[in-house]
């Protein structure tokens, strides 16, 4: 069974996240715009309050950009 209220909750949070951080918002515009291709690579940071960070980075592999693709039309 889907859960129809649990996907309107993470719509309204994610226009919630994007109202409150508007460079997030032109990031993702800008990433949809250029597109995405095989060999892309994707790093991620997370800093802490405390100084401590964890890194970790993919390089898009096709089966990476099938599932982007598949997101991005349930999404329209």
């Amino acid at each position: 069974m889907f859960d129809f209220n649990g996907l309107m909750n993470i719509k309204n949070d994610y226009a919630t996240l994007m109202a409150n951080h508007p460079k997030l918002a032109i990031f993702f515009n800008d990433l949809k715009n250029k597109g995405y291709c095989e060999g892309q690579e994707i790093a991620i940071a997370i800093r802490y309050p405390d100084g401590t960070e964890y890194k970790t980075g993919i390089r898009l592999q096709q089966s990476d950009l099938n599932l982007i693709n598949d997101i991005r039309s349930m999404s329209k």
